[in-house]
């Protein structure tokens, strides 16, 4: 059996069997995702306020997982992503937020434009041929969205459609009052596999087991699942059957967007290693007025999940587990998330 040929998900779900178990365990797995996927997605690297009163900001791309060093900088209202790193002899060009402009490389001096063009190098007077193009930082790929910055490193997935979506169906959402609050941003580490964290979000079935209190305040029945291009889109009603509890919107590989009547909350899932997945949530309560009682809740729901998927993630290791069937009902977001990871592969 090639490699290929073990990691295909069925196209009809009904017949289809889930991700072989190998999938959770090989390194290589694992390599492959990152550099197809993650690396080639669009992934959020911040907002549009986080400029306060400097124009450059330094930034990781995915820090745990492809750890690449960029700046976002900004001049008048243009936001641009530049490397940062030095064109001269690897230097990082800048280590903290400031405002200035330009960049100046603090080993030799090395100067460039907010845009990354290369400006000018103290002692390379006599040097021939030069400068030439590849003394400019290099530019990626950005797109703005609701004062949300994406970037992508190879912008060859274009995982952003689902953006659309949500224009249509949340055409009242007020993403004008919604604030960044930093005191309520948490940070987890758990010991599971990054891919294992995604379907359990991607799937409802679980909630009415394993999330007592928020199957309290959802009608069961109500739970949708829709398949979009490169996203998934979940969806309740609350026990009213008036109103949406809340939309749940998962963009492929690893971006959650949880739209609530307090605000929105984000999820952004990043593999540390086969065994190790961090997870930071992110609160943009609208007006800054989100009850400590609704963020209570999303953290119960959060441990709750998190210790499923620890439990999945040993119990997937066990020789006598090798992959299972999906439910065609409540299963339908997990069963795309797989078809995507085995076209990577």
């Amino acid at each position: 059996m090639s490699i290929k040929s073990k990691y295909i998900i069925k196209d009809n779900i009904n017949q289809a069997m889930t991700m072989h178990a190998d999938y959770y365990t090989n390194q290589d797995m694992l390599d492959i995702a990152i550099e197809k996927i993650f690396s080639s997605s669009w992934q959020l690297a911040s907002y549009a306020n986080c400029f306060d009163n400097n124009n450059i900001i330094p930034i990781d791309f995915l820090e745990n997982t492809i750890n690449e060093p960029l700046l976002l900088t900004k001049e008048k209202d243009k936001i641009r992503c530049i490397s940062n790193v030095c064109t001269h002899r690897g230097h990082l060009v800048c280590n903290e937020n400031k405002k200035s402009k330009s960049l100046v490389c603090r080993y030799h001096g090395r100067v460039f434009n907010l845009d990354g063009k290369f400006k000018k190098a103290p002692g390379f007077e006599n040097a021939q041929n030069f400068p030439s193009r590849k003394e400019n930082l290099n530019e990626i790929k950005v797109k703005e969205w609701n004062n949300f910055i994406f970037i992508s490193l190879n912008n060859t997935i274009n995982n952003l459609s689902i953006l659309d979506d949500i224009k249509l169906r949340l055409n009242k959402f007020p993403f004008n009052k919604i604030k960044y609050n930093e005191k309520l941003t948490d940070i987890f580490e758990i010991d599971t596999h990054w891919a294992m964290y995604c379907e359990n979000y991607l799937e409802g079935f679980h909630v009415p087991f394993v999330h007592k209190g928020l199957s309290s305040e959802i009608d069961n029945h109500s739970y949708e699942t829709k398949i979009l291009e490169n996203g998934v889109l979940q969806y309740a009603k609350d026990l009213t059957g008036a109103d949406i509890y809340g939309y749940y919107y998962w963009i492929f590989p690893n971006i959650m967007l949880n739209f609530y009547a307090w605000g929105l909350s984000v999820n952004i899932v990043e593999p540390i290693s086969i065994n190790r997945t961090k997870v930071k949530f992110i609160y943009f309560p609208i007006d800054d007025s989100s009850s400590s009682k609704e963020i209570k809740n999303l953290i119960q729901v959060e441990l709750e999940d998190q210790d499923v998927v620890k439990s999945v993630h040993r119990g997937i290791q066990s020789r006598y587990y090798e992959r299972g069937r999906y439910s065609p009902k409540y299963e339908k977001g997990v069963h795309y998330f797989h078809q995507l990871l085995s076209k990577s592969i």
